[in-house]
């Protein structure tokens, strides 16, 4: 049997997606969705809204975070700069995962930081205060790219990242990341599943990946995601490894909505199912 009832990879304005959690857990519920996780990038900030929102829709919430980590196997085919886990918590995070998390988070403000003193450098004077407007939350990357739009320094957020931003671009700059297996420590410490994000895109064979996760204890895989074609996935599903389903929307135009992610009940982890 298959469902499009359960989404567990989505954004809000808490990291880089556009709208409030409360308005991404309207749109899921709008769209079918009735198990549905917030994982907005190294931050629980979003929680508490998802939660309150999920309640009053009567949808059943997963609490998540997308923590960044270092790139775990060397790439078949590009030089990905991070790896992305999948955390949840079905029966809530501890504070001492709150506290790490935190720490994450806060890391980003020093690389934010030497992003626009290399911006400067190149005679674009972009204020602090400017970037954090656009967040909520995490701060990152995509709230650089907006406030590079509005300071008139490029016409979008494509052509930021293009341009300046981007990996290997003049203004990027790496941070302090958490290896996959500290970050599976963390999560499972504090009771939590994890996931690795959106597996295409590291471009490792699955002959060589699955292999790795289960020996850094990752629970799931995350087959079902929006990149990737039915072939993959369903070639992902007879790996052995239980699967999540994410359509990783932030509420832009391509995918302004979670769910319409169809995926067979037996192979989702079994704390997922609807």
């Amino acid at each position: 049997m298959w469902t499009e009832s359960v989404d567990l990879h989505c954004h809000s304005w808490h990291s880089d997606g556009l709208w409030a959690p409360s308005e991404m857990a309207q749109r899921a519920f709008d769209s079918g969705v009735r198990v549905w996780a917030l994982t907005d990038h190294d931050t629980n900030s979003g929680w508490k809204e998802a939660q309150e929102a999920c309640d009053k829709l009567g949808i059943r919430f997963v609490p998540g975070v997308e923590i960044t980590c270092e790139v775990g196997l060397k790439s078949e085919t590009h030089e990905p700069t991070s790896w992305h886990l999948l955390a949840y918590f079905p029966d809530g995070a501890s504070s001492e995962f709150t506290s790490w998390l935190m720490e994450l988070s806060e890391a980003r403000v020093p690389r934010m930081k030497l992003m626009l003193k290399a911006l400067k450098e190149h005679g674009h004077d972009i204020a602090l205060e400017d970037v954090e407007k656009n967040a909520e939350g995490s701060l990152g990357r995509p709230h650089l790219a907006r406030a590079m739009v509005e300071c008139g320094i490029v016409e979008s957020v494509d052509e930021a990242f293009t341009k300046w931003i981007g990996d290997g671009c003049p203004a990027f700059r790496e941070r302090p990341l958490p290896s996959i297996l500290e970050a599976v420590g963390a999560v499972q410490q504090a009771g939590g599943i994890t996931s690795l994000a959106h597996p295409k895109y590291y471009g490792i064979s699955m002959e060589v990946l699955v292999p790795e996760l289960l020996r850094l204890g990752v629970d799931c895989i995350e087959a079902v995601h929006n990149s990737h074609a039915d072939s993959y996935r369903w070639e992902l599903m007879q790996q052995g490894m239980p699967i999540t389903v994410g359509g990783d929307s932030h509420g832009t135009e391509r995918r302004p909505s979670p769910g319409k992610m169809a995926v067979p009940i037996k192979h989702l982890h079994a704390c997922f199912r609807p």
